[in-house]
């Protein structure tokens, strides 16, 4: 009866390790699970996205290499606010900002962009930074450690507590973060490296999300500050399940132009920071150096006015920005019209001609319309609204828009100029930038402080006397 009991015990014991096995088909580009083959996919659209994967669920036990948790205690809430005000500083003034000040102990960040565009060098330079105050280790599990070194060497980044470690396998980097008590952990890149306990290939949905957990759980465990570098889809979406983003604390977002040498980082989600704070690098021999001032990429370099150019000043998270909105109207090749917006949001656009073309009984219907903002930034302000019909117009009409005018306000469907937000911080900016006069909406007179004043301002209600105001 004994050994009977044993051997009934190791079959359990067995059993529960190796957990319950399934088969199901997950969608490449958003993650959606079916028990069946899809041709398309019911929540992304995507056609022949699925693909056929072994789902095994597994027991968290401490001894097969996953992270045992402390038991949670009750803590004072005025604890806790001491705690979490504790910023640690990477060293780049501009990457510091966009984190809310510095790195939180247990913060894990998700960084995304195309192939190329920077996450590898940053990481690299930020790692360098962080040496100076305690322990790093780069995973690489793309590139050899030599290559990385090379890398670092052509950078000329040099620190005694910088570490490297080729490794795919999640479990074994837990091992030498154990080991070696590390303070911080960047991995590059989430969908290259796979944990041993998941029974599905490197890349797959359900090991993106389980090494992704398994990181945050070791950072909240330890106070480990963690860097995740993540690709992106042909969409320009950091690739994996949407849960990724949800996971981690904080989600940067590398963009850039394909011809240009800069870059800018930015916070799409923050729990210990602002959203939409954006900085600017630019890519040389040596590295990304940052760049202070965005108004020598992002302002005019023609030397007088041009027809379909206009200025306007966005917030981007706590940060002004004065800007140029680019603006082309031409008669449509063989009768096919042409709509097309870079950096500014396309239903947005869409709307707005045809605000103009009702209110302003102004006919585009048999021209293309284009619309670019400068320095290849994405903007989502909506008090970018005037200036984009002002571009319009002003091409459209093939007259310019005198030099040193800035127009802010968010336009309605009746035409109507509506109310803004943060207009004292814009209208320092502009007057910093030195610009002359400003067309702002008539709700926001009366909130202008008076140390504004150095700027000429003109009130409007609507979209029509604005241009009856510059033509």
């Amino acid at each position: 009866m004994a050994s009977r009991d044993a051997v009934t015990c190791l079959f359990v014991r067995q059993k529960i390790c190796m957990g319950k096995t399934q088969t199901i088909f997950v969608c490449t580009e958003c993650g959606y699970q079916s028990v069946k083959w899809l041709g398309k996919c019911p929540h992304c659209a995507s056609w022949e996205t699925f693909e056929e994967q072994t789902e095994t669920k597994h027991v968290m036990l401490s001894d097969t290499g996953m992270v045992s948790r402390n038991p949670s205690t009750p803590v004072p809430l005025a604890e806790v606010s001491r705690y979490s005000l504790e910023r640690i500083p990477t060293g780049l003034a501009g990457f510091d900002t966009i984190l809310g000040g510095g790195l939180v102990k247990g913060e894990v960040v998700l960084i995304g962009g195309e192939p190329g565009v920077g996450k590898s060098t940053l990481l690299l330079e930020v790692s360098a930074k962080l040496a100076q105050k305690g322990k790093v280790l780069y995973v690489s599990a793309e590139e050899s450690v030599e290559q990385v070194a090379l890398r670092a060497k052509r950078l000329g980044l040099h620190a005694e507590n910088f570490y490297l470690l080729n490794e795919e396998d999640i479990s074994a980097v837990y091992e030498h973060i154990k080991k070696e008590r590390f303070e911080f952990l960047i991995v590059d890149s989430i969908q290259v490296v796979h944990h041993p306990s998941i029974g599905t290939q490197k890349g797959s949905v359900p090991q993106i999300k389980g090494c992704a957990d398994f990181l945050t759980q070791i950072a909240k465990n330890t106070g480990l500050m963690v860097f995740i570098v993540g690709h992106v889809t042909k969409d320009g979406m950091i690739a994996g399940p949407k849960l990724l983003e949800h996971i981690v604390d904080c989600v940067l977002y590398f963009e850039s132009e394909v011809i240009s040498y800069y870059r800018i980082l930015r916070t799409i989600k923050n729990r210990f920071g602002a959203t939409g704070e954006i900085a600017a690098f630019q890519m040389t021999e040596d590295g990304l150096n940052e760049v202070e001032s965005l108004s020598g990429i992002l302002l005019p370099h023609h030397q007088s006015p041009v027809a379909g150019s206009s200025i306007v000043c966005v917030v981007e998270g706590i940060r002004p920005l004065v800007l140029e909105l680019q603006s082309l109207v031409s008669k449509a090749s063989f009768g096919v019209v042409r709509r097309r917006s870079l950096g500014f949001d396309f239903n947005r656009f869409s709307l707005l001609i045809a605000i103009i073309e009702k209110r302003l009984k102004l006919t585009c219907s048999s021209d293309d319309v284009f619309l670019n903002v400068s320095g290849g930034l994405r903007i989502n302000d909506p008090s970018a609204d005037l200036a984009a019909c002002m571009a319009i117009i002003s091409s459209y009409k093939d007259k310019a828009i005198l030099e040193g005018i800035v127009f802010l306000g968010e336009v309605g469907l009746a035409g109507e100029i509506r109310p803004l937000n943060n207009i004292n911080i814009r209208l320092k900016e502009i007057a910093r930038s030195g610009f002359k006069k400003v067309f702002i909406p008539q709700g926001n007179l009366k909130e202008v402080d008076v140390k504004v004043r150095e700027v000429t301002i003109k009130a409007v209600n609507t979209l029509k006397e604005t241009v009856e105001e510059i033509w």
